[in-house]
């Protein structure tokens, strides 16, 4: 331990706040909060440390610190420096996934749709659910059962629905508001558990059908009472009370947690999920466990109750979240832990039979590092462009962090060069771009760029960081003769071969096919819509409005061309929709 850290810990506060631990070369490897700073961080320096913390302390040249009024704004100021510096001995969240909610429309024509935020005020929204494909077959479902509208936009005569008795014919009928509102709240009803009216209605349903030999229809009203069944024992393990709540326990596993979620709303359980992280300190797991909860309400809406069943991490949740947790010993709440365990266990099972490679990284970027005679490369970052003959090229960049995707920080970039069959000229717009704007606005700089096209690329790209006057260590992927993968070369020409066998060629690999994927879904999507806009020329009565709709029905050329007349009137008027029709199958 050098001087300078022994005389900052002595000036240490008593205060909470965040600490920030720096290397030699000034990086940010480790973002914490305390309550106590000086205790906190004392003990890093103070006692002996083993595998990650002790590997962490290791490369502490000096730390800094900042003070805050409560633990609670220490909680926000370490959110916000985990994501502006990406530390690399922090624990990041990596699924940062946002679940559905089911989307009611309060007023006028009644319809649902799956969505992933509650920003419109004009609908009611159920959720949030964990399991996509649930919520989708729970939409499908109602769908079925009420007459709901279906089409995008209502079309000048009715649809299939209509005469199948599935909605109203919105498009040719003037609904009352009553009997609209009516429908928004028999849904209401049914998504908060209430189904029993639904039940019985389908079953004097079936009776009468059967009793008249429409076994056929009857049948239809059958399977969607299963439905309805099976639903209800998804959802069996009901509270019996109208609250929202979401349970958090866990199960450790090596030097892994997992953290299990049950998500409660109306008393209705809606799903599961499980968060599985790398432990950073064996002796503090409660702080492991506190940040995975804090990362995942950083962009999600708190429920009215977060239940708990470990003392020590509900006073540390308590004094962020105040009334909203509760920490259960006993009764209908405590009924809900074996559940959580059984799936955080579960879980861990996975995760060790399927992802054994993880806990590599590690090792294999420091391996990386000695092979290239460079500092840590713990954020690396990929570039790649994509086009046909030059049309619609685009260009896109990956990053990685500690080893694994990290797609928040993925970015894309329309080609504006006048010769975008030029790959080089395109990377020199990507790249120039990239960083032109990463030194305007300060932003965190990556440990070590990987180009694909070698040292032709690389002829390119460092001109532009010296003009720009960044200090980024880059090299270009070298491939051998047959056009593969077999090293990485340097500015100087100098190849350092990779073991194609090892773990840093794995890396490599991965994260070369990560920014392809990336540029070619990219390209696709571009050049299909470019497509499409193509088509929709001089089809009269098709204005800007009629193709923001269809662009947001059919994803590309391959899904518009096959729509059927039928389909294409349910947006259109039948008359554009002919001639479109046509230009589609005749050109």
């Amino acid at each position: 331990m050098n001087i300078k850290v022994l005389d900052d810990i002595k000036l240490l506060s008593t205060s909470p706040g965040c600490y920030l631990m720096h290397d030699e070369n000034d990086v940010v490897i480790y973002v914490g909060k305390a309550k106590n700073l000086k205790n906190r961080v004392s003990q890093y320096f103070l006692r002996a440390h083993t595998g990650k913390v002790g590997a962490m302390v290791s490369h502490v040249d000096h730390f800094e610190t900042i003070l805050t009024k409560s633990e609670a704004e220490a909680f926000i100021l370490e959110l916000n420096l985990i994501h502006k510096y990406m530390p690399r001995y922090n624990i990041l969240l990596k699924d940062d996934k946002h679940y559905p909610y089911i989307a009611l429309k309060k007023n006028g024509i009644p319809e649902l749709k799956l969505i992933r935020n509650t920003k419109n005020k004009n609908y009611l929204y159920f959720g949030p659910y964990p399991n996509s494909g649930s919520a989708y077959k729970i939409v499908q479902l109602l769908n079925e059962l009420y007459p709901l509208k279906k089409c995008r936009s209502l079309p000048k005569k009715p649809c299939l629905y209509y005469s199948l008795g599935e909605c109203l014919g919105f498009c040719i009928n003037k609904i009352d508001d009553k009997e609209n509102s009516d429908i928004v709240e028999e849904i209401k009803d049914f998504l908060n558990g209430n189904t029993y009216q639904k039940e019985q209605e389908l079953k004097k349903k079936i009776k009468t059908l059967s009793d008249n030999l429409e076994f056929e229809r009857a049948k239809h009203y059958a399977d969607l009472l299963n439905d309805i069944s099976r639903l209800k024992d998804n959802q069996k393990v009901d509270l019996h009370d109208n609250n929202d709540y979401d349970f958090f326990a866990y199960a450790t596993r090596n030097d892994y947690v997992a953290l299990s979620l049950l998500i409660y709303r109306n008393g209705i359980l809606l799903g599961n999920d499980v968060i599985i992280s790398e432990i950073f300190d064996k002796d503090d797991v409660l702080d492991t466990v506190t940040t995975l909860i804090n990362q995942y309400y950083e962009d999600r809406d708190l429920p009215k109750t977060i239940v708990v069943y470990n003392e020590e991490l509900f006073n540390e949740l308590n004094s962020i979240y105040e009334n909203n947790v509760h920490f259960s010993q006993r009764g209908k709440l405590y009924d809900i832990l074996p559940i959580l365990i059984k799936n955080a266990q579960k879980a861990l099972d996975n995760y060790f039979l399927s992802s054994q490679l993880d806990e590599k990284n590690e090792q294999t970027l420091t391996e990386l590092s000695n092979i290239l005679h460079i500092n840590f490369p713990s954020r690396i970052e990929l570039f790649d462009n994509s086009h046909i003959q030059g049309s619609d090229a685009v260009g896109v960049s990956v990053t990685f962090v500690n080893g694994q995707p990290c797609k928040k920080l993925y970015r894309k970039y329309k080609l504006s060069n006048s010769n975008t069959k030029d790959d080089l000229s395109n990377m020199n717009e990507v790249l120039t771009r990239r960083y032109t704007r990463l030194k305007e606005e300060n932003a965190v700089k990556p440990d070590l760029i990987l180009l694909d096209g070698g040292l032709n690329q690389l002829n390119v790209a460092i001109p532009i960081l010296e003009k720009l006057e960044l200090n980024i260590q880059i090299y270009g992927l070298f491939k051998n003769n047959k056009h593969e993968t077999s090293g990485i070369i340097d500015r100087n020409g100098e190849v350092f071969e990779i073991d194609p066998k090892s773990n840093v060629f794995y890396l490599i690999t991965n994260m070369q096919d990560e920014v392809h994927r990336f540029a070619i879904t990219f390209f696709r999507n571009k050049h299909s819509k470019n497509m499409v806009k193509s088509v929709f020329d001089d089809v009269k009565g098709l204005g800007d409005k009629r193709q923001k709709l269809l662009f947001e029905t059919y994803n590309n050329i391959v899904e518009l061309n096959n729509a059927t007349i039928e389909e294409l009137t349910q947006i259109l008027p039948s008359d554009v929709a002919k001639e479109l029709y046509e230009k589609l199958h005749n050109s």
